[in-house]
């Protein structure tokens, strides 16, 4: 992975480089953002930058790409390179009681290739049949950590060790990394990717250098559409402004098309009928999202975050705070007035309250029926007016 590789983030990728042209490259880094910002993407090829024995990588600002060593980093190869990931029991697994990631190397490898290092937890989860399951670092792969970097490096100068999404990190397994992270052989590298800060334990957190990735801009995410997309100058604008800094939502919204209109109609008709409190269809509704998988209707209500967020902001009259197309505008301008400072925050509570429940296996019909009939009382509420001065 090369940096002119990676979209946008020009500034992280200086502050990367100037690490190494200066001999300053802490030994554990936490690179964190939101999904689609390329934080596993930077880190690969900071990986890869460090590892490159061409003696004018400083100059060009980047990896040859060419060097024995570049060449292996492009096929995720390189003996000096390893994976920590979240897994499960899986029929992938060669032993499915005791999962490891190095059981699934070959489907990570190949997920990265397809979708060009951006990827997200549901992408990964699919790759490997755990659609059903939740995954974690555990502490098998924690042991393979300190059995791993027990060794000398093969061929350079560092040893590197990516734990990629380290949030999920099983708390009993925590003491091992903990004790790497303090102690750290000679010459290794730890680069851990994660999403959530705050669900990292604060005794890991402590022991990182944090690198900050931002949002990609609107000019880099339309330019990648167009270029690696595909996509018309028009659809690429939209999309770029859409995607909210992500690349990955950049490609959902390209790959999905109509299905996301979809999910905005079954969104807008499950509000109509707990607004009415049709509890017949409330109760078929619900029925029918139980059904899909837990990540499936996890996305779902977290799409409801987000229009419940652009409703609030359009009853404000902050409509230039909200990223959306004309007919979901449409529609936030209608029910703006049933969303609003009087009953925002227990709606979000009831959200969040539900996503918690679907990661915890309750039922997700009985989620959804129990949050559309909460909704239903909430909706009714009405809105707070402003105290007469």
């Amino acid at each position: 992975m090369l940096f002119s590789d990676i979209i946008g983030q020009k500034l992280i990728k200086e502050k990367l480089i100037g690490t190494v042209a200066t001999n300053r490259v802490a030994h554990a880094q936490l690179f964190y953002g939101n999904n689609g910002y390329g934080k596993l993407a930077l880190a690969l090829a900071y990986a890869q930058f460090v590892s490159c024995r061409d003696a004018d990588k400083l100059q060009h600002r980047d990896s040859c790409g060419k060097c024995p060593s570049c060449v292996k980093y492009n096929k995720l190869i390189h003996p000096d390179l390893h994976f920590i990931l979240p897994v499960a029991s899986s029929p992938k697994m060669d032993d499915s009681k005791n999962p490891s990631s190095n059981q699934v190397l070959k489907e990570w490898r190949q997920l990265l290739d397809r979708k060009s290092y951006y990827i997200t937890l549901n992408d990964w989860y699919h790759e490997i049949d755990i659609d059903q399951k939740q995954a974690n670092i555990n502490t098998r792969d924690c042991s393979n950590i300190i059995h791993t970097l027990s060794y000398t490096s093969y061929e350079s100068e560092y040893k590197v060790m990516i734990i990629w999404m380290v949030e999920k990190l099983y708390h009993a397994a925590a003491p091992r990394l903990l004790k790497m992270l303090e102690e750290p052989p000679d010459k290794t590298l730890f680069l851990l990717i994660a999403e959530q800060t705050e669900q990292i334990l604060p005794t890991i957190l402590s022991r990182l250098h944090l690198v900050k990735i931002p949002a990609i801009t609107n000019q880099s995410l339309y330019d990648a559409c167009r270029q690696r997309l595909g996509m018309n100058e028009a659809t690429a604008a939209e999309a770029a402004r859409l995607a909210n800094g992500s690349f990955t939502q950049a490609m959902l919204l390209h790959e999905m098309g109509d299905e996301l209109s979809e999910n905005f109609q079954r969104f807008r008709n499950w509000m109509r009928l707990c607004y009415s409190v049709d509890v017949p269809a409330i109760l078929k509704m619900s029925e029918e999202l139980g059904k899909e998988t837990r990540e499936k209707i996890k996305s779902f209500l977290r799409s409801g975050l987000i229009i419940l967020r652009n409703c609030l902001l359009t009853g404000l009259d902050m409509e230039n705070l909200v990223r959306t197309t004309r007919e979901e505008l449409d529609f936030y301008k209608r029910f703006s007035p049933f969303v609003h400072q009087g009953n925002i925050n227990q709606l979000v509570e009831e959200f969040d309250a539900a996503i918690y429940h679907v990661e915890r296996n309750v039922h997700g019909g009985m989620i959804m029926l129990d949050l559309s009939l909460t909704i239903s009382k909430l909706l009714k509420i009405k809105k707070l007016q402003p105290v007469a001065q």
